[in-house]
């Protein structure tokens, strides 16, 4: 009955209600029922929001064997979260979930094998879990499968991979699907179907596709060269949050390519791609402050954003701050006395 309230599927959701029921189910033992009025008192539904009491019912249900439970108690030992941050508890009920099939504690022990933050790297545990993971129908195994292929340089296991973990629905799969398909590594180059994958991933609202097809409609890759076209795509990206769009709006409002040229507002995002950490953010900015473009000159400005951009990485940052110190106005006076 809780379920049925929460759920809103017969009768009009109730969360006092739902809570009153997992209540009754908590009473006669029930794990599911612990762990659901968990949920409404980690969120505050129904009941008071009460992390404590929703920690005190995630450890009964998970030692009662609930794998869902299990697995999200391994997952606030490994953040932190309501408790101290203990990768040993973490994988000991990651892997108590495992043993039970959970899709989900087996991908994170593969991730945590994979990254090895918290336990030194290894990718053939990583591999292990992400194959369980995905043998049971997982996307997320699939995917990170690909992400370790990739990592091990080997681009036609990672295509297998993210194909498998893309049918199954993965936005992020499908962009990654895509990326193969236009660069032609590990696979066939074919510019139709990159483009065709990333709308199918732009529609279930990935940002990374969504550039990517902006990208293409910039470049004319397989795709008649429209700018406007680019610059709607760009937007659409840039609007949740994907730097690259950001940034490659950005840069055809500096140039009026497919949109009216505004220097401002191309400043004001590389700003806040740069804020970000994206090198080339600094550099362009670093740039406009040197020639007074969308921003007033300030030779002090235009320093600290290159000298930022270098130590980031970018090498063509090094290049424009060295042109930028030759032109130094004190070192001229200095020369012609």
């Amino acid at each position: 009955m809780g379920e049925i309230y929460e759920g809103g599927r017969i009768f009009r959701r109730n969360y006092r209600k739902a809570a009153k029921w997992y209540g009754r189910a908590v009473s006669q033992g029930s794990a599911s029922g612990m762990y659901n009025l968990a949920r409404l008192h980690e969120e505050g539904k129904g009941v008071s929001r009460d992390l404590g009491k929703a920690m005190q019912l995630i450890i009964g249900a998970a030692e009662a064997g609930l794998s869902d439970a299990q697995y999200h108690l391994g997952w606030r030992y490994s953040v932190g979260y309501n408790t101290e941050e203990n990768i040993e508890e973490a994988l000991r009920w990651y892997n108590l979930a495992a043993d039970r099939g959970n899709q989900l504690a087996l991908v994170a022990l593969g991730i945590i094998y994979r990254l090895g933050e918290q336990v030194p790297k290894d990718n053939g545990k990583a591999k292990e879990y992400f194959s369980k993971a995905a043998d049971r129908g997982s996307p997320d195994g699939s995917f990170n499968l690909g992400l370790v292929m990739e990592e091990e340089n080997d681009p036609k296991e990672a295509v297998k991979h993210f194909r498998t973990s893309a049918y199954r629905g993965k936005a992020e799969a499908m962009y990654k699907l895509g990326t193969y398909y236009e660069s032609g590594v590990g696979i066939e180059q074919d510019f139709d179907r990159a483009l065709i994958i990333y709308g199918e991933a732009a529609l279930l609202g990935d940002a990374d596709a969504q550039n990517g097809i902006g990208r293409m409609y910039r470049e004319g890759r397989g795709i008649e060269k429209d700018l406007i076209e680019a610059a709607k795509w760009f937007r659409i990206s840039a609007k949740r949050g994907n730097l690259n769009a950001m940034y490659n709006l950005a840069d055809l409002y500096s140039s009026g390519e497919g949109v009216r040229r505004n220097p401002k507002r191309a400043a004001r995002l590389y700003r806040m791609v740069a804020d970000r950490g994206l090198p080339e953010g600094h550099l362009r900015l670093g740039l406009m402050y040197s020639f007074g473009i969308g921003v007033r000159a300030d030779r002090s400005m235009a320093l600290r954003h290159l000298k930022e951009a270098v130590r980031m990485g970018c090498d063509e940052a090094e290049e424009q701050l060295k042109k930028l110190i030759a032109t130094d106005p004190e070192k001229q006076r200095i020369g012609e006395r």
